[in-house]
């Protein structure tokens, strides 16, 4: 075989995976929050690919500024996770001003319980409930992807 041929076949392969990651990724919307909706939806799609031998468990998880009632939020997403056909597994909430996700230690629990296993996703009243940024709120989107588990909004990103 001549080196040519050999890098003609490797080429090829590369090519070959190259397409079909393109097929699987989308460019941005000119709106953020439905590019940002596409996205979920298509974490979530993989997600659900893999299947599970019992109900899938899910972390309530419900946000608030200092000093609010966390109690409504929580009821919405208990309700949205029941009516999904899920099972919530804990309730986890964080009340503090807004934040990274990743300083605030609910949503950091909520995090460790998907990554070792214990929940297959989490879900939340909104984007805002996960960060107030789009692009913190894309970097857990793309982790949350990556394990594969949902995210669960229930009121969706491009909503007004």
């Amino acid at each position: 075989m001549s080196p040519s041929t050999a890098q003609a076949s490797y080429m090829d392969q590369d090519n070959e995976v190259e397409a079909w990651m393109r097929g699987r990724t989308m460019r941005p919307a000119a709106n953020r929050g439905l590019y940002l909706r596409r996205k979920r939806d298509q974490n979530n799609a993989t997600a659900l690919e893999t299947e599970v031998q019992r109900r899938r468990r899910i972390i309530a998880y419900a946000r608030t500024e200092m000093g609010g009632q966390v109690d409504h939020t929580m009821a919405a997403v208990r309700r949205l996770i029941e009516e999904s056909g899920y099972d919530v597994v804990c309730e986890l909430t964080d009340v503090q001003p807004p934040h990274a996700p990743l300083t605030r230690p609910g949503w950091v629990e909520a995090r460790r319980l998907v990554a070792t296993g214990f929940a297959d996703g989490i879900a939340v009243l909104n984007q805002e409930a996960v960060s107030d940024r789009d692009n913190e709120y894309e970097d857990e989107l793309c982790w949350l992807g990556d394990r594969p588990a949902l995210l669960l909004l229930a009121i969706h990103e491009a909503a007004p």
